[in-house]
């Protein structure tokens, strides 16, 4: 089971998106040519696939697909790091691919640029639709038009080094806040673990994505009826509070920052508790496997006992170019793609946890893939607005400060209003 998972950087960053982006086009060998009435194949793009999958897709599924669409596909694959600019400079010079993946918070700033097709009717006559979970199905949603089908994804809940938990004395995973904190102040009692808890800091946005985490648990909402900024708000104060409070007990330390290789802070034992999903089993396989079987998924906390227990998901996507010339196959290969017999390798190999209900128990998942998979029917995600791809960079800016004491809670999340206020202008 381990040898079929590998790791990826499963969040987009959206820092560093103006480098240009190479693609590479595996076809299998009989793709060279046009569909079986003369047109032009369907293009796939794929982004951060392993080579396992590709050779998968390239030797078996596709070759299948052709053969029951009458059309052939060539499949392309790239990087996530620039592939948001790629495809709107591809989109801006009518040269994107048919069908391509988009990333989790990536359908609003492309659909209000009228780069997506509208596959809202053609969903509707599928019967599998309601195979989805809703709330995965309804990240591809913007204005009331679903312009994108999940077939990945992975669930944020609460993350723990049992191991380092038991021998703090801790014997049942937190659900609350207050709990999580009780749970670090044991942990640093033992004086084993220099940050108790990380909060994802990186070199990208792993802590605005944390802040969003508490934030939805606390019940905030990114935007008002009028689209404005609300992290201001009584949500915003708790949750920045609660975050902040870690840093100055010394229940967090800002020095320590994943670089993006090697193992994670929670898989090295620097840490104890987090904030993630199966992107930390999958670093631990690859860089400490020993460390596996010591990591427990919980549930996503709730900002307090009378609370709503809150995960967030994180949920790539496949997506249709309003350019395509072939529409109708490209939605074939789609509804191929995430209800056909490559939607188990889709989500296996990419290293992250399957969208449909049909799925969820699937043969392949580990121990730790169902105990997150258990948040993942109540998951929700950041909201779908088309200044996302900038946000994420801009919120994290405001929030080092903060969590380093040069700037208060209050000021720190009016900035974050007015700044992403300015986004969307």
């Amino acid at each position: 089971m381990a040898t079929s998972r590998f790791s990826r950087r499963t969040l987009i960053t959206s820092a560093g998106l103006g480098a240009g982006l190479a693609m590479t086009a595996c076809t299998s060998p009989s793709s060279s040519g046009g569909g079986s009435d003369g047109g032009k194949p369907l293009k796939l793009l794929l982004l951060g696939p392993t080579q396992q999958l590709l050779s998968e897709l390239k030797e078996k599924y596709l070759p299948e697909f052709e053969k029951q669409a009458g059309v052939k596909v060539e499949l392309q694959s790239s990087d996530w790091g620039s592939a948001f600019q790629k495809i709107t400079t591809g989109a801006a010079s009518n040269s994107l691919p048919d069908v391509f993946a988009i990333g989790g918070i990536w359908t609003a700033p492309l659909a209000s640029k009228g780069v997506l097709l509208d596959l809202g009717p053609k969903l509707d006559k599928w019967d599998a639709k309601g195979e989805f979970f809703s709330g995965m199905l309804e990240d591809g949603v913007y204005e009331d038009k679903q312009y994108a089908l999940p077939f990945q994804a992975d669930v944020r809940v609460g993350m723990y080094r049992k191991d380092l938990l038991e021998e703090a004395g801790v014997s049942a995973l937190p659900t609350t806040w207050d709990e999580f904190r009780a749970a670090a102040e044991k942990v640093k009692a033992k004086g084993k673990v220099k940050s108790p808890i990380y909060w994802n800091l990186d070199t990208s946005i792993g802590i605005q994505q944390s802040f969003a985490q508490l934030f939805l648990q606390a019940g905030g909402k990114y935007f008002d009826s009028q689209g404005k900024a609300t992290f201001a708000s009584d949500a915003g104060v708790k949750a920045l509070t609660f975050m902040v409070d870690t840093f100055k007990d010394g229940l967090s330390d800002y020095n320590i920052v994943y670089s993006g290789n090697g193992p994670r802070p929670l898989v090295d034992g620097m840490a104890a508790l987090t904030l993630n999903g199966v992107a930390v089993a999958n670093n631990a396989r690859d860089n400490k496997p020993e460390v596996v079987d010591l990591l427990a998924a919980g549930p996503g906390l709730k900002a307090d006992a009378a609370g709503k227990s809150t995960s967030v998901a994180w949920i790539n996507k496949f997506a249709i170019a309003a350019s395509s010339k072939n529409p109708d196959k490209a939605w074939e290969l789609v509804q191929y793609l995430t209800g056909g017999p490559s939607r188990d390798e889709l989500a296996k190999l990419y290293g992250n946890l399957p969208v449909r209900k049909d799925v969820a128990k699937a043969s392949w998942l580990t121990p730790l893939d169902k105990q997150v998979m258990e948040s993942a029917d109540n998951a929700t995600s950041q909201p779908r607005n088309p200044v996302m791809m900038k946000l994420g960079p801009a919120v994290r800016d405001l929030l080092e400060p903060a969590i380093r004491g040069q700037a208060s809670v209050a000021e720190t999340l009016e900035k974050m209003d007015s700044t992403v206020d300015s986004l969307g202008s």
